[in-house]
């Protein structure tokens, strides 16, 4: 099972119903977070993600930040309304301005705050709840007394990405912590963090022969044939990659024009291609030339000019 990755500013719902117009190789989907602080009033706004008017698609599982319990249950019985029966609270969020508040990967040097939360949570609401986790936020340490709690309530599974908080997205992945932990674990495990590539997936897959699901998030970006690859799906040739890639940037830009001011949109496509660039050799080159777009027009006749002269990995 392959599950695309919360990015917050990139996987949003416009993404992943284009995405799944053209590509089929991923199952399911985890929202972008959704902070519970906003109080009951501001949910649909907040929520508008993961509306159903606007998932129709893919199946997406909403993602909550925070650690208040009574905003968690009121959020939950919120999503309950559209028909969701699966959550997924956030304990890896790196950024620091969330950390610092005990949010995300902030949470986990505290395990005695975590185990009060989900004793409160857990028997108020009626979803399944997974948790998507780091292996700590300041040291590998921290991981063993999360694991502790965690394999103490009934998680639907447990998402680690095998970095510490502090780490942000950079630095070296904990391949032997993660490999130490594994057994301990009482729940699935489901493996996140850098599969960029196919040679990077068969590489990690090696190393954790009892993981059977997958979350990927920039590596769809930099390929979004990657997830058929991985499950051994017959992949176009040059010419057919080419043109589906076309086809999906296309509909992406004409999504996001339904919904974003024209200014806005230019700046969110061009957010994108910080991504997408990673489709073709001269990557910094296709880079320079969409970062200089002005407006909406202009971006899709120079997309559609580099998509068709300029080399690609496909």
């Amino acid at each position: 099972m392959i599950i695309l990755a919360p990015l917050h500013g990139y996987t949003d719902f416009i993404f992943r119903n284009v995405y799944s117009r053209h590509y089929q190789g991923i199952d399911t989907s985890m929202s972008p977070f959704i902070s519970m602080t906003q109080g009951l009033k501001g949910y649909p706004i907040v929520a508008k993600d993961v509306n159903p008017i606007n998932n129709h698609d893919m199946p997406v599982i909403p993602q909550l930040i925070g650690n208040n319990p009574e905003h968690f249950i009121q959020m939950a019985d919120f999503l309950r309304g559209w028909d969701y029966n699966q959550l997924n609270w956030n304990l890896g969020c790196p950024m620091r301005n969330i950390a610092r508040k005990k949010r995300g990967s902030g949470i986990l040097p505290y395990p005695d705050l975590l185990r009060e939360i989900l004793e409160k949570t857990i028997p108020m609401i009626s979803q399944k709840l997974s948790v998507k986790i780091r292996l700590g936020y300041k040291d590998t340490g921290e991981i063993f007394e999360i694991i502790k709690v965690l394999n103490d309530f009934p998680l639907e599974n447990i998402t680690i990405h095998p970095r510490i908080g502090i780490q942000m997205y950079e630095g070296e992945i904990h391949h032997e912590v993660l490999k130490e932990i594994l057994p301990i674990f009482k729940h699935e495990v489901i493996y996140n963090g850098d599969i960029f590539s196919f040679e990077d997936f068969l590489k990690i897959k090696s190393q954790y022969p009892t993981i059977k699901k997958w979350m990927i998030g920039r590596g769809i970006f930099y390929n979004p044939m990657l997830p058929d690859k991985i499950k051994g799906k017959k992949i176009p040739d040059s010419n057919k990659a080419r043109e589906l890639f076309k086809l999906f940037i296309l509909d992406l830009y004409g999504e996001l024009q339904k919904y974003k001011p024209d200014q806005t949109v230019v700046n969110k496509i061009k957010d994108l291609w910080l991504l997408l660039k990673k489709n073709f050799v001269e990557e910094e080159k296709v880079f320079w030339i969409i970062s200089h777009i002005h407006s909406v027009q202009e971006m899709k006749d120079i997309t559609l000019k580099l998509i068709e002269e300029e080399q690609m990995i496909f």
